[in-house]
């Protein structure tokens, strides 16, 4: 029977295009982009102008989508406006209207929306909404379901995300992204007062100009008990901000923490090193910063990075003193993830990371640009057990050469490797050869060398 009713449905489907549809073209295209299931409808990056949102506006199939995908094609609050007064919207789970130009005026329109009862993802990335927008989008009332929130690259400003704390106590959002909403440390300040959402357990604030004083603040806040994964990549957190961090109660739950590019030094590694609260940190991105090669000791000495599956420490100054002190730590057995980039490792950092005891479940490692390993560190990478498990290596930008080509293409221990990357090291037609021929790369799938 169920049968029966799905071709009786895809009956109907079709019938509606034959006797309704004013625009062929539009309804060819919404058949096209189709699920084959006609729960799921993607147009992204296909322009359209007002009259193609009213047309398919008004396709009476569509009340029945799940997911939705209008990215990129040219939305505006007039066109949002049409498809806000249809169905289109009463069976949504997901829906995405990145990368469009959507102002406060089109929020207010969704926000006032009736069927949005069934809506868990909501992406509303790269519009041009501002505080008023996120204020009337927090006051909405018909986003009961809301998990997944999308705000990023907007003007929120800390007016708007005062607004977050008029979100219901039973909301469900486990997903928020504020990336470059222009929060600031104003913003911080805001939060720590006005919000506690106790479900958010992902939470992005990258770009935002947030300091060592709007950690601080944030840190002596309770407004996301759950959080297990932070991102705050390009601000300037610096030392203090991070000591605040790694001192704060709220965080005590963090499993993944991204602090690219935020004027940290030496003593936010110790911090991190002696924190009594992050102690169950599984990734942490400390890329582009200055850590430098006493950080690294500190951090490897430490028993909070014991249950670490993926460190990234890329352009930290590290020297060969860094990667020895991560190859001889007794805490990073359960490591599968390594970079080390634009940190001069040179093949003394290299033979101590083929050499270690402890990073045997290692699948990927990251040594591009400026490492300066030649063929000698080279030869102890291919020859080095402990690296068996490895299936990605990257060594783009070292100075290799024919003879490191040679060992990575005779090694029987990195039989495992699926991906290869040695562009940038001017390497010979014959050398690369021995590479794309290789004879004990055997489940290679991706070998980069120009």
């Amino acid at each position: 029977m169920a049968e029966a009713k799905d071709i009786d449905d895809s009956l109907e489907f079709l019938r509606f295009f034959e006797k309704y549809t004013e625009n062929p073209e539009m309804g060819a295209l919404v058949q096209e982009k189709l699920s084959l299931d006609k729960k799921s409808l993607d147009l992204k990056c296909i322009k359209f102008k007002e009259d193609d949102f009213k047309t398919l506006a008004g396709i009476e199939p569509l009340s029945r989508l799940t997911s939705l995908n209008l990215d990129e094609t040219g939305l505006t609050s007039a066109g949002l406006k049409h498809l806000v007064q249809s169905k289109i919207f009463s069976s949504l789970e997901s829906l995405s209207l990145s990368n469009n130009n959507l102002d406060d005026e089109g929020i207010f329109y969704l926000s006032k929306s009736s069927d949005l009862s069934h809506l868990t993802d909501l992406n509303l990335s790269s519009n041009e909404i501002g505080a008023l927008g996120a204020k009337v989008l927090f006051l909405s009332t018909g986003l009961k379901e809301l998990r997944h929130l999308n705000l990023s690259y907007n003007r929120v400003e800390p007016l708007g995300i005062k607004a977050l704390g008029d979100l219901p106590h039973t909301s469900k959002i486990v997903e928020l992204n504020l990336r470059d909403t222009c929060l600031g440390d104003d913003g911080m300040q805001h939060i720590a007062k006005h919000v506690q959402l106790e479900e958010v357990e992902r939470l992005d604030l990258s770009d935002n100009s947030i300091t060592a004083r709007g950690m601080e603040t944030l840190a002596r806040s309770d407004a996301f008990p759950k959080i297990k994964r932070l991102v705050l990549s390009n601000n300037h957190v610096g030392d203090d901000g991070m000591y605040a961090l790694s001192q704060s109660n709220m965080f005590a739950n963090l499993e993944e923490l991204f602090l690219l590019n935020n004027s940290l030094t030496t003593d936010s590694a110790i911090s991190l090193a002696e924190s009594k609260t992050l102690t169950g940190l599984k990734f942490l991105d400390l890329n582009n910063n200055d850590v430098r090669a006493e950080g690294v000791e500190a951090l490897a000495k430490s028993a909070n990075i014991k249950g670490m599956k993926a460190l990234d420490l890329g352009e930290n100054k590290l020297g060969p003193e860094g990667a020895i002190a991560l190859a001889e730590s007794p805490y990073l057995s359960e490591l599968t993830s390594l970079r080390l980039n634009n940190n001069n490792v040179s093949d003394r950092g290299a033979a101590a990371l083929a050499a270690s005891k402890s990073l045997t479940h290692l699948e990927a490692l990251y040594l591009e640009n400026e490492n300066w390993i030649h063929a000698a560190g080279t030869k102890a990478l291919a020859e080095s057990h402990s690296l068996s498990s490895l299936k990605k290596l990257v060594l783009t930008l070292n100075v290799i050469g024919d003879e490191g080509a040679r060992h990575l293409a005779n090694s029987k221990t990195l039989s495992g490797l699926v991906n290869l990357n040695v562009a940038g090291n001017r390497l010979s037609p014959e050398a690369e050869n021995a590479l794309i021929h290789s004879t004990t790369l055997v489940n290679m799938k991706t070998l980069e060398i120009v």
